[in-house]
């Protein structure tokens, strides 16, 4: 697998150094054979021919090449930028083609904050969906109105095209890369060592049109419900008719919109419930167990390991001392 990350003036290394981190990371949790028989390339692409490259904190990148240089990838990352935007993009122009090229040849693009700029130049946005920083949002919606900007969004999705917001965004849809990518356990320990706060990425974390996150006002009613009290009956039978629907109607429309049957959704929010009790508050196991529904805190500890690989207290105690710790 090749994965690039794009480099130019003005591009923030955070945008490149902890996803990378982390896609490297996840590969070599891999069994070793698969690791050699599907090694994980991980390349930093510049804008001109210099060696190295300058970024904002005065540090200097080793680039791996010119991004004119670079195969075919399978993952292009556009890290965002400092400031106004508009100077780079025009003073590059000859990077606009290549991302269409890349992107035609089956590569998905990641884009955070003014770096989703880059893919909105190439047209690949138009008529889709995409988001960027909070201070941007009305510079961005004024320079592309062909494109649907999501102002409450932190991550969209368009046609294997992502836009992230910020960095944490960005990091939150590394994690779900990851899981498509190498799994879901491998994703789990990747999550809890590199960002404990990051909500549960195990299924898709961002907005598409047309996709799961728009919900008529029956879906839209049983969310709620759910959201309010995870302590109680979140049974099929009780959630149909806070929607006012059939049992049946619930069943399939439920599917259809949210993406998931209604008792695994339901278990992923209570378990990340869960979490932040566990995280933000002073609570036994057993009180967090209450609060998300189960009476019995061995059987909450069980479901608990086998949903993030982890017992309820050593996530606690992790994330309360905030300290990373090797497998």
């Amino acid at each position: 697998m090749k994965i690039g990350f794009i480099f130019y003036p003005k591009a923030l290394i955070t945008g490149v150094s902890l996803s990378a981190e982390m896609l490297r990371c996840a590969a070599q949790l891999r069994p070793r054979a698969q690791q050699r028989s599907e090694p994980l390339e991980i390349m930093l692409l510049g804008v001109n021919n210099a060696p190295a490259v300058d970024t904002i904190s005065g540090l200097k990148l080793q680039s791996d090449g010119h991004f004119l240089t670079a195969p075919q990838l399978d993952l292009l990352v556009v890290p965002p930028m400092w400031g106004n935007p508009f100077p780079v993009l025009g003073k590059y122009h000859e990077l606009v083609p290549w991302l269409i090229k890349q992107y035609v040849g089956g590569a998905k693009l990641v884009a955070t904050g003014t770096g989703v700029c880059w893919l909105a130049e190439t047209g690949l946005l138009d008529d889709g969906v995409a988001t960027t920083h909070w201070y941007f949002l009305d510079k961005f919606r004024q320079h592309y109105p062909q494109i649907r900007l999501n102002s409450q969004a932190t991550i969209t999705e368009s046609n294997h095209i992502y836009c992230t917001a910020s960095i944490n965004s960005q990091t939150e849809m590394v994690v779900y890369l990851i899981k498509r990518l190498f799994g879901a356990e491998i994703a789990s320990v990747i999550e809890r060592h590199f960002s404990h706060e990051v909500s549960s990425s195990s299924e898709q974390p961002f907005y598409q049109l047309g996709g799961a996150l728009q919900y008529d006002e029956s879906i839209a009613m049983i969310l709620d419900y759910i959201g309010k009290d995870m302590s109680g009956d979140l049974s099929n039978t009780v959630l149909a008719s806070s929607g006012g629907l059939s049992l049946r109607t619930f069943n399939r429309k439920f599917k259809e919109q949210v993406g998931q049957s209604p008792h695994v959704y339901v278990l992923g929010r209570r378990m990340d419930e869960a979490k932040r009790l566990l995280r933000d508050l002073s609570l036994t196991v057993g009180d967090v167990a209450s609060l998300v529904g189960y009476q019995d805190p061995a059987h909450f500890s069980k479901v608990f390991v086998r949903h993030f690989s982890v017992t309820p207290t050593a996530y606690r105690n992790m994330t309360k001392l905030k300290s990373y710790t090797s497998e």
